[in-house]
C-alpha cells in the first residue's frame, strides 16, 4: 500500500537545505540492498551478508549484535525495497521537517531495534530477519499521530486509490500487523517487527507531545478543572449551581440514590458554609 498527502502545514523544498536524512536513508537502503543481491548472485549458495547482517537468534547468540542495526539495511527483494522506500519518503519527510532530523533518526533506528527485538521474541525459526520495515512503521506512526487529520490518498495494491484521514492509515497498519501476527497468515514477513516498531514510533511522538489526551487523562483533567471550579464559587452560587440539584434529586429518588461524587459536593457545600458562617460563638 502507497499513500500520497496533500501539502502540510509544515511543508516546505527539500533543496533549500541540502540533501535531507530522509534521502540519505533511502540512498543508504538502496546501496545496501544491491550490494547484497550482487553479492547473493556472486555466491549463491552462501547468503554470507544475511548470515552475518540479518537479524537471527543464532546471530545474537554468537555475539553479532550489530544485527539489530544492519538488518534494516538489507530487503529480500526489490518489492520489499520499494515499499519501504516509498513509506520513508512520504511518512518521513514530514516528521523530519516537524521533529527535526535527530528525532527522524531516533524514531527510524530505535523503531528498527524495538522491532527487531520483539521480532526475535515471537518467532521460533532461525530464519534471518531483514528489511526497514519495522523502522519505517515507526516513522509511519509517527507521522499519523503527529499530523493525525492530515488528508492522504492510499493505493491499494499501488492501483486503487482510497482517500482517508492519516490516522487511519496509522489504524490499518497496526490492526493489520496484529491480525497477521496472530493468525499466522502473510508467510515469512515480520508482522511482529512493524508491530513492534508501529507503537515505538507512536510513543516517540506522544512523548514528544504530539496526540491527543487518553481517555484516563482526560478523565483526571476534567477532574481536577470542575474542583478547581467548585473551589472558585462563593457558597451562595455553590448552592444554587451544585447543591440544588442534588436536594431535588433526593426529594425526587432518596437519598440513597446520590453517586459517591454527589455525596463529596454536599461535603464540599457543609465546608464552604462551615467556612462563611465561622465558628459557633463561646458560650
Amino acid at each position: 500500500m502507497e499513500f500520497g498527502r496533500q501539502s502540510s502545514p509544515f511543508a516546505r523544498r527539500w533543496s533549500a537545505e541540502g540533501m535531507s536524512v530522509v534521502t540519505m536513508l533511502i540512498v543508504a537502503n538502496v546501496a545496501i540492498s544491491l550490494l547484497q543481491w550482487s553479492v547473493d548472485w556472486m555466491s549463491p549458495n552462501a547468503n554470507w551478508m544475511e548470515v552475518y547482517l540479518g537479524l537471527s537468534r543464532e546471530g545474537i547468540s554468537q555475539g553479532f549484535y550489530w544485527q539489530f542495526l544492519t538488518y534494516m539495511f538489507l530487503h529480500g527483494g526489490w518489492l520489499h525495497l520499494l515499499v519501504n522506500c516509498l513509506g520513508l519518503y512520504f511518512a518521513g519527510r514530514e516528521v523530519e521537517i516537524v521533529c527535526g532530523p535527530r528525532h527522524l533518526l531516533g524514531i527510524y533506528f530505535l523503531g528498527g531495534i524495538v522491532g527487531g527485538i520483539v521480532q526475535l521474541l515471537w518467532m521460533s525459526a532461525s530464519i534471518p530477519l531483514v528489511g526497514a520495515s519495522a523502522g519505517v512503521c515507526a516513522v509511519l506512526l509517527a507521522f499519523t499521530t503527529i499530523l493525525p487529520e492530515l488528508e492522504i490518498t492510499a493505493l491499494l495494491f499501488f492501483i486503487i486509490p482510497i482517500r482517508m484521514q492519516a490516522k487511519w492509515m496509522g489504524r490499518i497498519v497496526v490492526g493489520s500487523s496484529l491480525f497477521f501476527a496472530l493468525s499466522g497468515l502473510g508467510g515469512n514477513i515480520g508482522h511482529v517487527a512493524h508491530l513492534g516498531g508501529a507503537v515505538l514510533g507512536w510513543f516517540y511522538a506522544r512523548r514528544l507531545g504530539f496526540g491527543g489526551a487518553f481517555w484516563l487523562q482526560r478523565f483526571v483533567r476534567d477532574r481536577r478543572r470542575t474542583r478547581e471550579r467548585q473551589e472558585r464559587m462563593d457558597p451562595n452560587e455553590f448552592i444554587s449551581r451544585e447543591i440544588d440539584p442534588i436536594l431535588d434529586k433526593i426529594a425526587r429518588e432518596g437519598i440513597q440514590s446520590l453517586t459517591r461524587a454527589e455525596r463529596r459536593i454536599l461535603e464540599l457545600g457543609r465546608e464552604k458554609i462551615a467556612r462563611k458562617t465561622g465558628p459557633p460563638p463561646l458560650r
